[in-house]
């Protein structure tokens, strides 16, 4: 009976008999030298690309010499041990890094690599050499089918890295709109503002911006049906579990992580019985404006409002730290704004796990 796998590939594209060849038969193996990556310079014609220096391998660039020409794949040799990139300018390899030229698509051959489950034989650090490597095999098909792998996988992973920079973007504009939407400590107008608000905003304590606190009561071991449990798990995406334990936190109060290395975590948007590590603020106003104001200052809550030893979030908390505030409108003006860039985010950054997991798929499925 055909495998899976093998249906997978003959209904995507053409039906040819894929067959099994080794690494050495079908592709020049070079193995990286030791240069000094020191001495290489920086602003040359070719890549000089080593084995986990830096993101990607590369560490520089020579003028005029280089050993691999492109389209070509690099496997890495020591380490995290077969790990291939498909590379397409030509480069030279150092620092226990294998090239491999070869007729075949350099996305398809740097693919069929990933899934090759490789076998330390060193006693130490990982390795693998270049005779090792050579021993190694793959099934192919035809030059077409592999041209044709090679391009659909090639688009998901352009589609991916513009909704990463997409993303990116969004989380840089969001950054910038938080530092400058709000008031610093002692300033009374913002940088940025909408053009319909001119008043100065006020200093106030954070207990004056709040109807009522809650310290968590709610425990994992309360398992039942009355109330979701409010969690470090679920406020950072984990699954929903029950508990038999009072609703005592709502949809627009604030809730910060009370102990441990994380504490000072601002979330808000979740209804149910709070966890007995964590506290909620019910908000007097915009619970929006409030949450977004405390989770920009993380940074300074983490390194002036926290115990050392083991963290936790000082007492007087709601007592000390001080706000700025401007009038309501404006408040929900600008959570509005910041909520719809979150919003984009998430939006984002799903699309991108859905694509990536569309990518794996084929990528487990087109290869026998």
């Amino acid at each position: 009976m055909i495998s899976f796998k093998f249906g997978i590939a003959l209904l995507l594209f053409t039906f040819f008999v894929w067959e099994q060849r080794k690494l050495g038969e079908i592709s020049n193996i070079i193995a990286g030298g030791d240069k000094n990556i020191n001495k290489i310079k920086k602003y040359g014609k070719y890549p000089v690309i080593a084995n986990s220096i830096n993101k990607n391998g590369i560490v520089g660039y020579y003028d005029n010499e280089y050993r691999v020409k492109a389209p070509a794949v690099t496997v890495t040799g020591r380490g995290e041990i077969g790990h291939a990139v498909a590379r397409f300018q030509n480069f030279t390899p150092i620092v226990r890094l294998l090239a491999l030229s070869s007729k075949l698509d350099p996305i398809f051959l740097a693919n069929s690599i990933n899934k090759i489950r490789f076998f330390n034989e060193s006693t130490g650090v990982p390795q693998l050499t270049k005779p090792q490597l050579s021993t190694y095999s793959i099934i192919i098909p035809s030059v077409e089918e592999q041209n044709n792998i090679g391009k659909l996988i090639l688009l998901i992973e352009k589609y991916i890295h513009l909704q990463q920079r997409k993303l990116k973007l969004l989380k840089v504009m969001k950054k910038a709109l938080s530092q400058y939407m709000f008031c610093q400590e002692i300033e009374f107008v913002p940088i940025l503002r909408f053009n319909s608000f001119s008043d100065k905003w006020k200093y106030e304590r954070l207990k004056n911006l709040i109807v009522k606190e809650i310290k968590g009561k709610a425990k994992a071991d309360m398992k039942g049906t009355k109330s979701t449990y409010i969690d470090t798990a679920l406020l950072n995406g984990g699954s929903i579990t029950k508990v038999d334990s009072p609703t005592d936190t709502f949809h627009n109060d604030i809730i910060i992580l009370w102990d441990g290395s994380q504490a000072g975590k601002i979330y808000h948007g979740f209804t149910g019985a709070l966890g007995s590590t964590l506290k909620s603020y019910k908000p007097k106003y915009s619970g929006g404006f409030l949450y977004q104001y405390l989770k920009s200052k993380e940074p300074i809550i983490f390194l002036r409002y926290r115990t050392p030893n083991i963290p936790h979030v000082v007492k007087d908390f709601t007592e000390i730290f001080k706000i700025n505030i401007p009038s309501v409108k404006e408040q929900e003006k600008i959570s509005k704004t910041l909520n719809y860039l979150d919003q984009s985010i998430l939006v984002e950054t799903k699309k991108i796990g859905s694509i990536k997991k569309i990518k794996k798929f084929l990528l487990q499925n087109m290869f026998i």
